[in-house]
């Protein structure tokens, strides 16, 4: 006989959505249980910096909760300020392990029941309703019912194993944004990277080259910045590439130099043709990312300025799976809602982050700007069932949706929404379906999220210091580049 636990709310995933999920769900008056499989909250915002707090004509669009968390670690020393970036409308650089311990109070704060080191197994489901999980855990198996279940796995595991309807990948072939393993130098000289940032010939960031006006502004403020998007330096990798020193399928240097002086967070590991639900296919990417951070290091040292004396400080302790399941909501949030700025009157969360695919084949990215846009609350509701809720990368969107709501501060909006509505669902005795979603809306405005209500005019002094990239950028070309033409051994 399996031991059985009861709960209000169980959020399963203890990322940026279902952190956010908890702290909200338990703040608004719902017993809540968050089950989480690592031995830390926080998942991958836990080993990042965090991108998308602000659209790309610098207004934040990201408040409340997640605002509340990003303050407290500034507050607290263990961040620095935003810095405002034309690519991604801001950068947040954070002391990752501070997060995990600021994470853990504000869960305690909020009165939230913690499971760790468990692990979901098996869904439970009558008829058209969710009605919980089968876990395991150091003390064996159990099972937890609910009334509202939040899938914050990334995965989708909770919807796909309770039969719910997902999607996975790009339309024509199924294939996932390609996944990274994070990892972070010390020993960077911040001059002598600096001046490699400023030199012309070898472009440390992609998306400038085409625009003078906005490279000059950008030489002007990086001496003073804190936080610095790398995006570049094709020469360089290329020039290894040919050398022998770099057989990674990655063609630029991708990665962020942190607020602390003397570290570089690098994201340029590169897995092609994962299958993120299945572990034989995340085993070997395992074995591979970690055959490749080496590699890296030593390309650091060999050819990236002011990285000479550069050392490994830590690695990331789970891989960053840009997509995997996306469970099928109400709504379907598509690219065209996405780059057109759509607004819902459903709206709960924003997003100005732009579509991001880090190709599933091939090399470097696709991207699209965007205008700021809403994400509707049936988004975040599971299709064709009840009880079963979700955020993170795992909402209802296409494969070039959720490229650009994947990031962290969005996510943790989508999260702060979904714990509010089904504390309120709870409180009403109805479904998550049911809630009404301006109710919702004028809870989460009460509490600070940003809908739109508070939404200002661009502030033009600030676009004309930090200069801003057109809508319409070069067309991209599929899976290859200029640069990975040459690579024809990195293509699958």
């Amino acid at each position: 006989m399996l031991s059985t636990l009861r709960t209000q709310v169980l959020v399963v995933g203890s990322g940026a959505a279902g952190l956010n999920a908890a702290i909200a769900a338990a703040r608004n008056g719902a017993e809540t249980l968050l089950v989480e499989y690592q031995g830390f909250l926080g998942g991958i915002s836990s080993t990042l910096p965090w991108l998308g707090f602000h659209d790309q004509q610098y207004r934040q669009i990201i408040k409340g909760l997640p605002l509340e968390i990003a303050t407290r670690l500034q507050q607290a020393g263990a961040a620095a300020d935003f810095e405002l970036d034309p690519k991604c409308g801001s950068a947040f650089s954070l002391d990752n392990h501070y997060f995990k311990c600021l994470a853990m109070e504000m869960v305690k704060e909020a009165g939230v029941n913690l499971m760790m080191h468990t692990q979901v197994v098996d869904t439970l489901r009558e008829g058209d309703r969710i009605t919980g999980v089968v876990v395991e855990h150091k003390s064996g198996r159990q099972v937890i019912l609910a009334d509202i279940i939040i899938d914050c796995s990334g995965d989708g595991d909770v919807a796909a194993r309770g039969g719910a309807a997902w999607e996975k990948g790009r339309t024509g072939d199924g294939l996932v944004q390609a996944p990274t393993l994070v990892f972070r130098l010390g020993g960077i000289d911040r001059e002598g990277f600096i001046r490699g940032c400023k030199d012309p010939n070898i472009m440390y960031r992609e998306w400038l080259k085409p625009y003078p006006e906005l490279w000059d502004k950008m030489m002007k403020r990086i001496d003073d910045m804190n936080v610095i998007v790398c995006g570049g330096f094709a020469g360089l990798v290329e020039q290894a590439r040919q050398a022998g020193d770099h057989d990674v399928p990655q063609s630029r240097v991708v990665g962020v130099k942190l607020h602390r002086a003397d570290q570089f967070q690098v994201v340029m590991t590169r897995i092609l043709g994962l299958d993120p639900t299945n572990v034989e296919s995340l085993t070997d990417a395992y074995t591979a990312v970690y055959e490749q951070i080496p590699q890296l290091i030593r390309f650091f040292q060999r050819w990236m300025p002011g990285c000479e004396n550069a050392y490994l400080v830590d690695i990331a302790p789970m891989l960053g799976i840009r997509e995997s399941r996306r469970i099928m909501g109400d709504y379907v949030l598509t690219a065209e809602d996405v780059t057109s700025g759509a607004e819902f009157e459903d709206g709960v969360a924003l997003g100005g982050y732009h579509i991001d695919i880090h190709r599933p084949s091939g090399t470097w990215v696709e991207s699209k700007n965007v205008k700021t846009y809403d994400i509707p609350y049936r988004s975040l509701v599971a299709r064709d069932v009840e009880g079963l809720m979700m955020a993170g990368k795992c909402l209802s969107a296409t494969h070039e949706g959720v490229a650009s709501t994947r990031v962290i501060p969005i996510c943790m909006a989508q999260g702060q929404a979904v714990g509010t509505a089904a504390a309120m669902a709870i409180k009403q005795g109805i479904t998550p379906r049911e809630v009404r979603a301006s109710d919702l809306r004028n809870t989460l405005i009460d509490q600070g999220a940003e809908l739109r209500q508070s939404l200002e005019k661009p502030d033009p002094a600030l676009i004309e210091l930090v200069g801003q990239l057109p809508e319409e950028e070069p067309p991209t070309t599929g899976d290859h580049d200029e640069v990975s033409q040459a690579a024809t051994a990195w293509i699958r």
